[in-house]
């Protein structure tokens, strides 16, 4: 692993994201793919086992919906402003997995994945990878643990959501 990324990721800088080069090729070895089309989350989904069983414990432990976990990751992860949610619909002009997403997070993740070289996708693995483990830069390097702090922040983060909308 490429410690220029590890150390970009660790201090959760975006545009320090140093080495697209390395972190698409990662991407590309272990693409995010469907492991049940049947289901209405498709981003869920695409996860690993045990990403997926942690979203699911976050989800659990502070109330709210596997999707707005997800939404409320990306969104700590880019460091946007959670008013981005309010009235917001998933787009359905795109068939990628950012058509699970509100069409006001598309923006900011294309801007972001283009300014990093790396697929759309990659961000959300990013964003979600990072929220587990801090260090890590995709799921394959990813410590997954619940932890009580991050339970809290997501409450937050949904009741700061929650007022905004109001």
């Amino acid at each position: 692993m490429d410690s220029a990324i590890i150390a970009a990721r660790a201090d959760h800088h975006p545009a320090t994201f140093t080495s697209p080069t390395t972190s698409a090729s990662l991407w590309r070895t272990r693409p995010m793919t469907i492991t049940n089309p049947a289901s209405n989350n498709r981003i869920l989904d695409s996860l690993p086992d045990g990403i997926r069983s942690a979203l699911l414990s976050y989800a659990h432990e502070a109330g709210l919906s596997p999707q707005s976990v997800i939404e409320l990751v990306i969104i700590r992860f880019l460091e946007l402003d959670v008013a981005l949610l309010k009235n917001s619909q998933p787009s359905s002009n795109d068939t990628s997995l950012l058509a699970d997403l509100p069409a006001s997070l598309h923006i900011p993740i294309k801007q972001y994945a283009s300014d990093t070289e790396v697929p759309s996708e990659f961000v959300i693995e990013l964003a979600i990878a990072h929220f587990l483990d801090p260090d890590s830069v995709t799921f394959d390097d990813c410590r997954v643990r619940v932890q009580s702090n991050l339970v809290e922040q997501l409450k937050q983060q949904a009741r700061n959501q929650a007022t905004t909308a109001a």
